[in-house]
């Protein structure tokens, strides 16, 4: 009887001291799980901020990575006020230029540069309190005359690829795309659909 209590306590131990073990390996395991590497497994990149250089390069290399592994499709997860004009079509002439069908999927406000890029999607859809916004190109100040005409002719040739871009991508009514010139041209999901910006909105 004394060897059976023995045996018993001992397999107690064991069990008790696997069970700490284990658990310490899942605290482990969970602190090494990194958020970026799972987005990228599900092959979903996400636009959150202002478009500009760092990020556009950081967006493309993901795209060009997934693009290398399969040809299974991406996903662009959108929540931005826009930024740059230039790392902006950088990031459409690569969703272009891959093989990979990329759908892009507002989930906020896509507004200026981050609305063209929501509209450059193979598909495209919103959840239903998110945004779209257009609106002209804005420029900086430059200290000479003779910059300051080149620089005017390279927004007005920027604009004119943004609102050519529009037209060619969404079904936006002439008076849509005025007021996108002249003003802000503010579009909430209800009515994305119908004018061409997403194909679908996600409802609660």
């Amino acid at each position: 009887m004394g060897k059976k209590k023995v045996v018993k306590k001992s397999k107690k131990k064991i069990i008790k001291k696997s069970k700490k073990i284990l658990k310490k390996k899942e605290r482990k395991s969970r602190a090494k799980i990194d958020p970026n590497q799972l987005l990228l497994q599900a092959r979903r990149i996400l636009i959150f901020g202002t478009i500009n250089e760092p990020m556009a390069s950081n967006v493309i290399k993901q795209l060009l990575i997934l693009d290398r592994l399969s040809h299974e499709p991406i996903t662009i997860m959108i929540n931005s006020g826009g930024g740059s004009v230039t790392d902006g079509f950088a990031i459409i002439d690569t969703m272009n230029a891959i093989v990979s069908p990329v759908i892009t999927m507002i989930v906020g406000a896509a507004c200026s540069m981050a609305g063209l890029i929501s509209i450059s999607g193979k598909a495209r859809i919103m959840t239903e309190n998110s945004v779209w916004m257009a609106h002209d190109v804005a420029t900086g100040n430059v200290d000479y005359v003779s910059k300051y005409l080149a620089r005017a002719d390279h927004s007005k040739e920027m604009q004119k690829r943004c609102f050519a871009h529009l037209a060619k991508y969404t079904k936006l009514s002439q008076v849509d795309l005025n007021k996108a010139r002249n003003e802000e041209l503010w579009i909430y999901s209800e009515d994305c659909k119908e004018k061409g910006i997403v194909e679908g909105v996600l409802k609660q």
